[in-house]
């Protein structure tokens, strides 16, 4: 680790500089601190201790001058009485003197004292001595009493003088000590309030460091969320140490992926495009394939050619659902899916989707059940909706088990619809249920002979969020698997206005044919072709045929036809040329691709041969 530049700012500096100043000032502060205090402890505690041994040497200097006093009143008094219990004081200070002397001398430190001791231990001897003298001289004469009073009367004197001398000093003494004490206390609690602050500014420029520090890294952190959901960065200070160079590298992490996502964005219309023109181009052939498979189918005669037919059909159908899922994922990721939610009665949608899905169920031998429902309807696009009906079932069907039970119900719960569809399954393993979801991932069921390409529950999922709804799945107790399907309820008076389909009635062979003629206006050659090879099987309709729509606008208005039938691509520029002023209601071939056709009736591509020769029934009954 470098030093630090010394003209740089310390915001630059390095997170380990910025951390080691603040520890090392706060350690500074924290070793002067307790320095401090332990020295004015320690010069508080000897002052303590002078001022304790200097009052108990004024105490041992009072002791030994009241021990003199008592012994020579007590030698007197044996001298005047002959009493020998006069003698008990001056027998009990021979016995204290020697140890009340020897604490004086260990108490006494002032050189001034220790010298006035040195000349009071004689007088003390000579004091005693001539006590001890006086009281054997009981029988003598008055004169010599006298003579020996007045002598010791003078060693009396100057051991007084010299003790009151002693016991001056020590007061002074005492006075300086307890003065040097109350200066040492002050200083100590000066001390102790000017350390307070300093710590205290210690602990908040720590503090300031530390918050600082964890600001910034939210703010990383937070920058970091940011950037995982493709949201601008939030600023971050200036700074150029470890965090200001992730903040950086964040800032040029972020401008890289907005890059990349232009790139993948662009690449995602690329795709967009593609599937779409690969989609038509795949679809129109394939309709004319099926269309054709059908006309084979009715034609055949033998058993195994009709076989034979059928399996081209299914093929074919195989492949055309598998085109418009991958085209439907594509749209939906495009944003591009255009849906028209409208109030739809559930209970008659349930029933077709159980209805389309029964042939599969028949062959695997599995029960359809409705359980528990209630009359409502759903805010959805209806062909939509009936689209994740049939893929959430088929699933059910195709992996549940064989000759089991595959049920749905639904009931209504806080304005929203709930739609349960249950199977029994083996059911989705835990570790694979976070990619249930996912496009082109089966779950390890590419393995076995189930068909399938894993973009039912992709689409379905994205749809059901497109129509304000959505889908989870669920493990059930007993085993198997549930799927819920939530949608937002209409009530009340918009759920009274739903037109419910009803079922189609045959209609009745007219007993005289007419003739009618039929304009056909198709720019797709192949389904030109289909549509003329079933009219030449209903000799009494005439077909004319433009390739464009404006000839075609021009061939509405002059032959008046009874049928028109219009490819859905062609609509706007139909409407463009005048073809709708014609008074006749155009058949979409296909889903409407543009504004002009969102009215108009419709034959979905491929076209379904009965469906279509109905339609002709029904034309040719009309009026």
């Amino acid at each position: 680790m470098t030093m630090p530049d010394r003209r740089q700012h310390p915001r630059h500096w390095p997170l380990a500089w910025k951390g080691s100043v603040v520890i090392a000032a706060s350690t500074v502060l924290l070793l002067v601190s307790a320095i401090t205090s332990y020295r004015l402890e320690r010069n508080t505690a000897v002052a303590t201790t002078d001022m304790m041994r200097t009052m108990q040497a004024q105490s041992e200097i009072q002791h030994l001058h009241m021990l003199v006093a008592e012994a020579a009143t007590g030698v007197r008094g044996y001298l005047l009485t002959g009493r020998d219990d006069f003698l008990t004081p001056y027998r009990a200070a021979n016995k204290q003197l020697p140890a009340t002397v020897a604490n004086l001398q260990a108490t006494a430190t002032d050189p001034e004292q220790r010298e006035r001791l040195q000349r009071v231990l004689p007088l003390l001897q000579a004091k005693l001595a001539s006590l001890d003298q006086l009281r054997g001289q009981r029988n003598a004469s008055e004169g010599e009493l006298q003579e020996h009073l007045l002598r010791s009367k003078q060693i009396l004197d100057q051991l007084r003088a010299e003790m009151s001398a002693m016991n001056r000093r020590e007061a002074a003494l005492v006075a300086q000590r307890t003065e040097e004490l109350q200066q040492a206390t002050n200083r100590n609690l000066w001390t102790t309030m000017a350390i307070i602050p300093v710590g205290l500014a210690g602990a908040l420029a720590t503090l300031i460091f530390i918050i600082g520090l964890v600001r910034r890294v939210r703010l990383a952190a937070e920058n970091a969320e940011r950037l995982t959901l493709d949201l601008p960065l939030a600023p971050a200070p200036d700074n150029t140490d470890e965090l200001g160079q992730l903040a950086e590298r964040l800032h040029q992490a972020s401008l890289l992926l907005a890059g990349r996502a232009s790139a993948a964005q662009a690449a995602s219309v690329a795709k967009t495009e593609f599937l779409a023109r690969t989609s038509h181009e795949l679809r129109t052939p394939l309709h004319a394939i099926l269309g054709y498979a059908q006309l084979l189918a009715a034609d055949c005669r033998e058993p195994r050619e009709r076989e034979h037919a059928a399996q081209i059909s299914s093929a074919g159908q195989h492949l055309l659902s598998l085109i418009n899922e991958v085209l439907d994922i594509g749209s939906i990721e495009a944003g591009k899916l255009a849906l028209e939610n409208a109030p739809v009665a559930l209970a008659p949608l349930v029933a077709e989707a159980l209805a389309l899905v029964q042939p599969m169920a028949g062959k695997r031998s599995v029960q359809l059940r409705v359980g528990l429902a209630t009359n409502c309807t759903v805010l959805a696009d209806r062909q939509r909706l009936l689209q994740v009906l049939l893929n959430v079932l088929s699933n059910a069907v195709k992996y549940g088990a064989s000759g089991g039970t595959v049920g749905i119900g639904w009931h209504i719960e806080d304005n929203t619809v709930i739609i349960d569809i249950d199977d029994d399954g083996a059911g989705i393993p835990p570790s694979r249920r976070h990619r249930l979801f996912a496009p082109f991932d089966r779950l390890g069921a590419e393995r076995s002979r189930t068909e399938g390409a894993g973009l039912g529950l992709a689409v379905s999922k994205a749809l059901m969020q497109v129509m304000r709804g959505d889908i989870n799945h669920s493990a059930r107790s007993g085993g198997g698997c549930r799927f819920t399907l939530t949608l937002p309820a209409m009530l009340d008076d918009a759920a009274a206005m739903v037109s419910v389909p009803g079922a189609a009635t045959p209609p009745a062979v007219p007993a005289n044919a007419a003739t009618h003629h039929a304009l056909l206006i198709e720019d797709d050659a192949s389904t030109r072709i289909l549509v003329s090879t079933l009219l030449q099987r209903r000799p009494h309709w005439r077909l004319a045929v433009a390739e464009d729509a404006a000839g075609g606008a021009a061939l509405a208005h002059e032959t008046q036809p009874d049928l028109l039938l219009l490819g859905a691509g062609l609509s706007d520029s139909f409407v463009s040329a005048g073809g709708d002023a014609a008074g006749i209601a155009p058949i979409l071939l296909g889903a409407a691709t543009g504004t002009a056709g969102a009215g108009w009736q419709h034959l979905a591509k491929p076209l379904k041969v009965p469906d279509f020769y109905a339609m002709l029934d029904k034309i040719e009954q009309s009026p």
